[in-house]
């Protein structure tokens, strides 16, 4: 009998802290604090927790005048319903950190912060004719259908860097962003592409900056045809990926706006760099490193701050690259032989694996270097081949070299 009563007292407990608890989440209210940032008035939410079970959640704003809402140290499943219904005028929304697995753009948002998430889906309140978006940062999360978005056609910054699971095959296709005509900032660093693709030969008119930096693409997967289309490309970044051959007068013929490419943290042999530098240099095309102070690796020299393969190397060495893991953060056919200005001698070394420090840097920015961790050092991963395939790989050198020294 006294066991049974226990019982019953311990259930009779249990369900009273239910309802405690069910009463509390019903009615919580969170208020957000205005705050200045930078040249905005930003009303700030914290510690807020909302998980779609809860119900009865209320937002408030201490006026109606409030556009820009922020939320700190806080974990939302997904942006609450309740709170778009508070802020009927949202402009910007920033939500980092918050473990979201989805978002939502709803109508008259023109700005979404939402890095550092687990968000694997984009719901989008806005169409081709009525959309305002203009920015959307969405690093490090888990995306891989981005299709709506190409509904945002006015939108000028996009920022996928982080999400690994983009890439289809390993291969990023340029094509998946056809229509957005008003992107000016396309960031795609450390996605995990092995291959680029731009099949459609979609032209983003208005695409001044692409970042591909931070990923795992080889020399024999990249040509320079995929950017052709992009006749406003004023900054391309390919840092940190696994390039021994550019053929930069194609690239500089067919992108006659370049004025930035970032190159450091590759593989190229150091005389066939030297030559790109200086074909960079005269059509006036700044090379920025981002960290001209690193070491490099035994085998590598250091040409202009950045590390490059040593003449040795590429006269011993010959084979495939072996992919790499990119830094933390932050596919084409090749091109004829006769409109090859640049090639590293693909078939002349083995380049290896680069490796990295624990240094972080600052987040990339528009118009900055990309956010990585690098020491400059590139390991070695090599493989001797015949000798038909090492004067082969010598001839390709000394071709190159032939037509760049002009």
């Amino acid at each position: 009998m006294i066991p049974q009563t226990c019982c019953q007292l311990v259930a009779l407990l249990f369900g009273t802290a239910l309802l405690l608890v069910s009463s509390t989440a019903a009615d919580q209210t969170y208020e957000c604090a205005i705050e200045k940032r930078e040249d905005e008035s930003v009303c700030m939410f914290r510690n807020v927790v909302y998980t779609t079970s809860m119900t009865g959640i209320t937002f408030k704003a201490p006026n109606a005048k409030v556009q820009h809402v922020a939320f700190e140290d806080s974990t939302l499943d997904r942006i609450p319903a309740e709170l778009l219904n508070a802020f009927p005028n949202l402009r910007s929304l920033s939500v980092p950190n918050a473990n979201l697995s989805s978002v939502v753009i709803p109508a008259k948002l023109e700005r979404l912060y939402a890095s550092d998430n687990q968000i694997s889906q984009v719901i989008v309140h806005q169409t081709r004719d009525t959309t305002t978006m203009l920015e959307l940062i969405l690093d490090s999360n888990r995306l891989h259908d981005i299709s709506n978005l190409t509904r945002l056609a006015k939108l000028e910054i996009l920022s996928l860097s982080g999400n690994r699971e983009l890439p289809i095959d390993d291969t990023i296709e340029l094509g998946r962003f056809k229509g957005m005509d008003g992107l000016r900032h396309l960031l795609l660093s450390d996605v995990g592409a092995h291959h680029l693709e731009n099949e459609q030969e979609v032209s983003l008119p208005a695409l001044e900056l692409l970042d591909l930096s931070s990923n795992n693409l080889p020399p024999s997967y990249l040509s320079v045809k995929v950017f052709a289309p992009f006749k406003s490309l004023q900054i391309l970044r390919l840092a940190y990926n696994q390039l021994r051959e550019l053929d930069v007068l194609q690239l500089t013929k067919n992108n006659p706006q370049l004025k930035q490419i970032y190159l450091e943290g590759n593989e190229f042999p150091c005389k066939l760099l030297t030559l790109m530098l200086k074909h960079f240099k005269k059509e006036g095309i700044e090379t920025p490193v981002a960290n001209p102070n690193v070491r490099c690796l035994l085998g590598f020299d250091k040409e202009q701050g950045l590390c490059c393969m040593a003449d040795s190397m590429t006269q011993r060495y010959a084979g495939p690259v072996t992919p790499r893991t990119p830094p933390v953060s932050l596919a084409t056919s090749e091109s004829p032989a006769e409109n090859t200005a640049v090639r590293t001698g693909a078939g002349s070394a083995e380049l290896g694996t680069s490796t990295v420090s624990t240094t972080t840097m600052a987040a990339p920015t528009a118009g900055g270097p990309p956010a990585k961790t690098d020491d400059g050092h590139s390991m070695a991963s090599m493989a001797p081949l015949g000798n038909s395939w090492l004067l082969a790989g010598l001839a390709a050198v000394v071709l190159t070299l032939m037509k760049l020294n002009y």
